[in-house]
């Protein structure tokens, strides 16, 4: 069975899209949490990760940002982004992301992935981005939140990929 997506993250400037990942994302911590997927992974997200979630960019600023250097600039950001740039379609999805990483319909392994291994994969009820693809990577003995996407049901069928080690039951 298909499930409803759950509700666009709305927001106004980087400080409420930062707060809306900090709420999402760090369960009220202040620079790492972890999730249990339903998979049997354990998942380690770190405060920096919202770089890559939304694709926040900064055009005169070395990469990578460090949320160390950073996070003072986009919580003082509260009209709009000033000189920051992201990916809107990442940032509404937001909410999707983390319940695709929870609660997955199918993982996949992918050791020939350069920066991730495993794949996440959730349907939902909408149209044209009716999947989301959440990409997790391993570092140490851990395993990280590399970034997320909305996918429509061609791109989603390019993930599947590797070895399917997961199935939402």
């Amino acid at each position: 069975m298909i499930k409803p997506r759950p509700q666009l993250i709305q927001y106004a400037s980087a400080c409420e899209l930062y707060r809306h990942f900090e709420r999402i994302f760090l369960g009220g911590n202040q620079t790492s949490h972890h999730v249990d997927s339903t998979c049997g992974h354990r998942i380690r997200i770190y405060d920096h990760h919202f770089f890559h979630m939304v694709k926040l960019d900064h055009g005169e600023k070395p990469k990578p940002m460090l949320m160390a250097t950073e996070k003072e600039a986009v919580l003082a950001t509260q009209e709009g982004f000033g000189l920051y740039g992201h990916d809107k379609q990442r940032a509404v999805y937001l909410e999707s992301a983390f319940h695709c990483l929870r609660s997955p319909d199918e993982v996949w392994d992918d050791p020939t992935l350069s920066s991730a291994r495993w794949i996440y994969i959730s349907e939902y009820d909408t149209a044209p981005y009716t999947h989301t693809v959440v990409l997790v990577g391993e570092r140490s003995e851990d395993q990280v939140l590399i970034t997320s996407f909305p996918a429509k049901s061609r791109n989603a069928k390019k993930w599947r990929r590797g070895r399917l080690i997961y199935v939402r039951g």
